[in-house]
């Protein structure tokens, strides 16, 4: 089980057991523990996480924090706990900001056992930033924050790398967060910058109140255009891949040289009644995207079939991916290698094409099979 799905099932976990949570005691045992061994650590091996870690400072010499995860004696991330549903508030931010002033630990994180606010000290060194620079929520997780937390568990700490991060999440967390102030309800220097490219007339609260939801309206019809062009590029990518070598729709289902025994190579279909789906090209340019950095995109090749439709890599025969999307539920089949050396695709059901961002580890690991 990769960390994501870990995180879902925890996730699933959490939603189940909210309502007999009624202590922070409670929230500690049932999901702030299981959450620190997810990343790896043991909650009840003291070399590696100390429960009411001192973390005293000046004249206050009884301050402890809940947990404090450790490597070669030293705390590397403190954990404060909250009951279950608790509000997460400045008042609680304070309380852990003198916990981090009171250890050597560089990442904070405060929790109430499904929200998980982490903080650093990206502002000023030794002093704990009053915003956090990720949240994670587990009964919504956020599939893009998994290999933020990937660096933080054991064996892959390296606190360099981790605030290298932790700056350009902090701060697009916060600009995402502005722009969708600015685009519920512009405020005035905001409005005026657009005002003053297109309208020589005094800024006046007439002219505000005119301006304000033509900008609004302005600025998401902006965004959505600018999607529907991506999309429209990615389909058409797709549609010119044949061009290239990239995508093709096949009329033989035999997988030459893939290294799956005849038993699972799909019988010859006819080349009629073969249509790619939208669904199936934009799972396609998903996959295409996920591997960026890793394959060269014009290496990634939709061949398509009646019963389902296989993404490979640089030819036909090495097929890693196969996608089952001509009848309802949706099923994605990565590439596996079985305990007794034989090539199998492990199926997984999705409701959504946009699921598959959830299995980028999986689609990674499934094209090394086939390099």
């Amino acid at each position: 089980m990769d960390l994501f799905e870990e995180v879902q099932a925890l996730g699933r976990k959490c939603k189940s057991v909210s309502d007999k949570i009624t202590s922070e005691e409670a929230t500690k045992n049932t999901l702030v523990m299981p959450f620190i061994k997810m990343l790896g650590y043991d909650p009840f091996d003291l070399n590696e996480v100390v429960p009411e870690f001192t973390a005293a400072i000046g004249e206050y010499k009884d301050r402890r924090v809940d947990y404090a995860i450790m490597s070669e004696g030293k705390p590397i991330i403190i954990i404060e706990c909250k009951p279950y549903g608790d509000e997460l508030n400045s008042l609680k931010c304070a309380q852990l900001m003198t916990y981090f002033i009171g250890c050597e630990a560089r990442v904070a994180i405060l929790t109430d056992g499904n929200r998980y606010l982490f903080f650093s000290d990206l502002e000023e060194p030794n002093k704990m930033d009053s915003k956090p620079y990720m949240e994670f929520v587990l009964e919504k997780p956020d599939s893009s924050l998994i290999p933020e937390l990937k660096k933080l568990m054991k064996g892959n700490f390296n606190i360099d790398e981790a605030l290298n991060s932790a700056s350009l999440l902090k701060y697009t967390r916060e600009f995402k967060r502005i722009m969708a102030e600015q685009l519920k309800s512009p405020d005035d220097d905001f409005l005026k910058f657009f005002v003053k490219q297109c309208y020589d007339g005094a800024f006046t609260s007439n002219v505000k109140e005119r301006f304000a939801p033509i900008l609004t309206d302005a600025l998401n019809f902006f965004i959505k255009d600018k999607v529907n062009e991506r999309l429209a590029n990615a389909i058409n990518d797709v549609n010119q891949g044949g061009n290239d070598g990239d995508v093709s729709t096949s009329s033989t289902g035999e997988i030459a040289g893939d290294g799956l025994p005849n038993s699972q190579k799909e019988e010859t279909e006819p080349d009629d009644g073969i249509i790619t789906t939208d669904e199936e090209k934009e799972a396609y340019f998903i996959i295409k995207s996920i591997l960026m950095g890793e394959v060269a995109p014009k290496d990634i090749i939709l061949n398509d079939f009646k019963s389902f439709c296989n993404i490979c890599y640089e030819r036909k025969g090495k097929v890693f991916v196969r996608l089952f999307f001509n009848k309802a539920p949706l099923k994605i089949g990565f590439l596996t290698t079985t305990a007794d050396g034989k090539k199998d695709f492990d199926q997984v059901q999705i409701d959504t094409v946009e699921d598959i961002y959830q299995y980028a580890d999986r689609i990674k690991a499934s094209i090394k099979e086939v390099k």
